[in-house]
């Protein structure tokens, strides 16, 4: 499971640093996909392979499916770690997220997010906000029972 933020450095040559504790979930591979925030989203490949049966179970005959397929598809792309624990971005990803040298690093459980540290700040607000979340979240049932 993919918890916490963690601020980090992509270098020269476009490798972002994964923290430690979510490099043995990708140690099999991964993908990396657009976000629908302009961030981008990093799956485990089991559960980017649950990912895509999902989306193959819609009817290519429909457009918005097919639209959905070219955003999951078209936007990804498969990466594995290095023996320093980091993973090449692919230029067009870093400039669909509007990354640059730093990026922040939001876990969301099953997978985690890569932000543009100045984006990730202004969501943050959004998400930790008590009374918009208050409303927000009133129709899912979060309970642990």
């Amino acid at each position: 499971m993919f918890l916490g933020q963690y601020d980090h450095s992509i270098d020269s040559k476009s490798r972002l640093t994964v923290p430690v504790r979510f490099r043995a979930a990708l140690a099999s591979g991964a993908y990396i996909v657009q976000g629908f925030e302009r961030n981008l989203m990093v799956y485990t490949t089991e559960s980017f392979e649950k990912l895509a049966k999902r989306a193959y179970s819609h009817t290519m005959t429909n457009p918005e499916a097919r639209a959905m397929r070219r955003v999951v598809f078209g936007g990804a792309r498969e990466v594995n770690l290095d023996s320093a624990g980091r993973i090449l971005i692919p230029a067009f990803l870093l400039d669909y997220a509007g990354l640059d040298s730093e990026a922040t690093l939001v876990g969301t459980g099953e997978y985690f997010e890569i932000w543009n540290p100045e984006n990730w700040s202004v969501e943050s607000v959004s998400v930790t906000d008590p009374e918009t979340n208050a409303g927000r979240f009133a129709e899912f049932d979060l309970s642990t029972e």
